[in-house]
């Protein structure tokens, strides 16, 4: 699926997840993940398939039906941190 920067800072934003922490999960620079977030570069194909693993598995949904956005699903959410040890997020309580 294709995904844009936009979709990637929303998600992020949701997440609770600055910058530098994806460009750290995924291994690239932080400059990588604000050039692609403010549509001044493309990035690799196989970076987009780790941001997009990364940001799916603590609840993301993309999404490319009739508008273009993104969901988080809380359990999915919810069971990432449990599993994770990380604290829930707000929305999660």
């Amino acid at each position: 699926m294709k995904f844009s920067g936009r979709q990637v800072a929303a998600a992020r934003e949701l997440l609770g997840l600055g910058q530098s922490d994806l460009a750290q999960l995924v291994g690239v620079a932080r400059r990588t993940i604000t050039r692609f977030e403010n549509g001044e570069a493309e990035i690799k194909s196989a970076t987009l398939t780790q941001i997009q693993a990364e940001l799916e598995k603590r609840g993301i949904e993309f999404t490319n039906g009739t508008g273009i956005g993104i969901h988080l699903n809380y359990e999915k959410a919810a069971e990432f941190a449990r599993t994770s040890g990380q604290a829930p997020k707000e929305a999660d309580r």
